[in-house]
């Protein structure tokens, strides 16, 4: 991990794990814990965990990769107990969301003093940056601080592997909002519904500003939705190359294990917790979609260069 001097806003997974050890660290329980003990029992967030298996995997919403066709290449929830980490490893439901969401509206004083909750909701640190129609000025723990329309708008969204969600409120409204998609070509769908909920909510001309709104929702969209994934095919089963690549490899710096396997016509790539169908790919490459990664890689004799990482074949 490198230390960055600048004071500058930089968003990025490390913070909440790092919070996450720290916490562990001076109570001596993990931040799942922490989250059940603090949040959920008291909220009374019953359908809310951080391990996946707790929940009936077929009840969970699925991630979505849709092609232009409409024809879904891949869907599967692709979470595991052990990438369940304090940034995106909680599993709820809408239900449950607005018990949290309405804690931090009502600032709820069985989570949070008055001054605690004041500090959860302003911003440590500044960043200047536009997301959508929201112009952000500040980043809290917790909250993305942005303006929308003249407004204050406190946000928290979120996306893996197809699914967006948008969780906002207005503290000047006292009113928020929670909407989400598992369309990965429609990832700003739920902020298009909530702005026009918002404008709604505060008697502005919703339908025009919806208008002008759609049309960037339009053009993200179509970008996602003109993805050819018909230029790529699965690898087959040409004995000459996969008999040969099928196999472990090995990482001398401690990167997981890597694993080919073939099953029935398929050759599948397994990294650590993740794993995915292999695809051909140009110049002798070939890729994985390993559920929300998407990872090209090419093997050269007994070695796999994976982007910068170099692994060994080993044999048994």
């Amino acid at each position: 991990m490198i230390y960055d001097p600048s004071g500058k806003f930089r968003y990025s997974n490390i913070g909440p794990i790092l919070a996450a050890i720290i916490a562990e660290k001076v109570t001596g329980k993990s931040w799942k814990k922490l989250t059940r003990e603090y949040i959920f029992e008291p909220l009374r967030m019953e359908n809310s965990g951080t391990n996946v298996s707790d929940f009936d995997i077929d009840k969970i919403l699925p991630s979505l990769t849709i092609s232009s066709e409409g024809r879904i290449i891949e869907r599967g929830f692709y979470k595991k107990d052990v990438t369940m980490h304090a940034s995106g490893g909680i599993i709820s439901t809408v239900n449950d969301l607005a018990k949290w969401l309405s804690a931090n509206i009502r600032q709820d004083k069985k989570l949070l003093s008055k001054e605690s909750w004041k500090r959860l909701h302003s911003g440590s640190v500044s960043q200047n940056r536009k997301y959508f129609s929201y112009s952000r000025n500040g980043y809290s723990p917790g909250w993305d601080i942005a303006v929308y329309r003249g407004d204050t708008l406190l946000t928290r969204f979120g996306s893996y592997g197809g699914i967006m969600i948008h969780i906002s409120f207005m503290p000047s409204v006292k009113k928020g909002i929670i909407a989400f998609t598992n369309d990965n070509r429609a990832y700003l769908l739920p902020h298009l519904v909530a702005d026009y909920a918002y404008n709604r909510m505060n008697h502005y001309d919703a339908d025009s500003i919806f208008q002008k709104e759609l049309k960037i929702f339009k053009s993200a969209f179509e970008k996602e939705n003109n993805i050819d994934y018909s230029s790529e095919y699965l690898l087959l089963p040409n004995e000459e190359i996969t008999g040969k690549i099928i196999g472990y490899y090995k990482n001398n710096s401690g990167w997981p294990i890597i694993t080919i396997t073939k099953e029935k016509s398929n050759y599948l790539f397994k990294w650590g917790a993740l794993s995915g169908k292999i695809y051909s790919g140009e110049k002798n490459n070939l890729s994985s979609r390993l559920g929300p990664l998407n990872r090209k890689f090419r093997i050269v004799n007994d070695t796999l260069f994976n982007g910068s990482l170099v692994y060994i074949k080993k044999m048994d």
